[in-house]
């Protein structure tokens, strides 16, 4: 196959990195397409997808009907009996929550909620401001718009290029990714089953562990002894069970990144800048590990570029392929 020199226009065997008559570099016109395909892909990529927002807003829905639960109970206790007639009073706690969370939020440095922050993805005007919280605000009260056309506002989103909902058409915004970069010498992630893995036979390490500590302690005779002493070895053991559960993975994690079951699958624990996670934050995920549970925020692996769940968001830590 033969190409033509853009130079002096001679053609010559496709093969070749220089023209042989004029001394051209061809790698030249290389970086100048490649340089090309980078500019699209990068603008192909700006804009949020469909099913990234449609996460980030379930996510801050469930958040904030936890709080209009909680709302509800108060109201319930202190004020008025609330029944299944009443019910839709929820609905007037809902809506303003819920408007005034966004355009707050979209007014922050996150540029969006939390769901939004999580998945990293924000809120901008058409030159890829910050918001203002009028604007938020306006942005968030159009969302009826969507909702009276039956999701369709919401589902145009998927259309390209710039991906708006019938909200965002109407008051001028977009929803981007944060980072549009693409990244050299990207890691490469543990996927959701390793991790689920890992961590079940993790649950069944401690499991044994906590086992065996128990039945120890039972072969102890203790029928001589005082009522006390009874209780205090029967209230050790059982502290001695829950410091395992608290620092097993703390501790071992802090040590190489790796559990026995992270080992197994392996898999192992980094912060984002690739250096092993010390004790203190290995023990604030630990910690934060309910969040995970009532937040739904284990599902997020699915749906976020570093595989994080909502605890490694937090402490800015991820899984990583050995």
């Amino acid at each position: 196959m033969q190409k033509g020199c853009p130079k002096c226009g001679r053609m010559i065997d496709g093969n070749l990195k220089k023209c042989p008559y004029c001394n051209y570099d061809f790698s030249n016109i290389d970086k100048f397409f490649k340089k090309i395909s980078d500019e699209k892909y990068l603008e192909d990529e700006k804009y949020a997808g469909f099913i990234k927002r449609l996460v980030a807003g379930l996510f801050d829905c469930f958040i904030l009907l936890v709080f209009t639960y909680f709302i509800l109970i108060a109201i319930d206790k202190y004020f008025v009996k609330i029944t299944l007639d009443n019910l839709y009073v929820g609905l007037f706690i809902f809506i303003p929550l819920y408007i005034l969370y966004n355009s707050i939020c979209e007014r922050t440095p996150w540029r969006g909620s939390l769901g939004k922050y999580i998945l990293g993805i924000e809120v901008t005007d058409q030159y890829e401001n910050p918001v203002t919280f009028p604007k938020a605000l306006l942005r968030n009260l159009a969302k009826v718009l969507n909702v009276i056309t039956l999701g369709i506002g919401f589902i145009i989103s998927l259309l390209p290029p710039q991906k708006q909902a019938l909200n965002d058409k109407v008051v001028h915004t977009f929803v981007i990714n944060k980072l549009i970069m693409k990244e050299e010498n990207q890691l490469s992630y543990a996927s959701s089953l390793k991790r689920l893995i890992a961590f079940i036979l993790d649950i069944f390490v401690i499991s044994l562990i906590c086992y065996g500590i128990l039945a120890l302690v039972n072969l102890i005779s203790v029928d001589s002894l005082a009522i006390e002493t009874k209780n205090t070895i029967n209230a050790a053991k059982y502290i001695l069970c829950l410091v395992v559960i608290l620092f097993y993975f703390p501790f071992t994690e802090s040590r190489s990144g790796s559990t026995f079951g992270k080992n197994i699958m392996k898999i192992k624990l980094i912060k984002l800048d690739g250096q092993i996670a010390g004790f203190i934050t290995c023990f604030a995920r630990e910690l934060i590990l309910f969040l995970d549970i009532i937040t739904l925020g284990f599902l997020l692996p699915l749906v976020t570029k570093k595989k994080q769940t909502l605890k490694d968001i937090l402490t800015r830590t991820t899984l990583i392929n050995k």
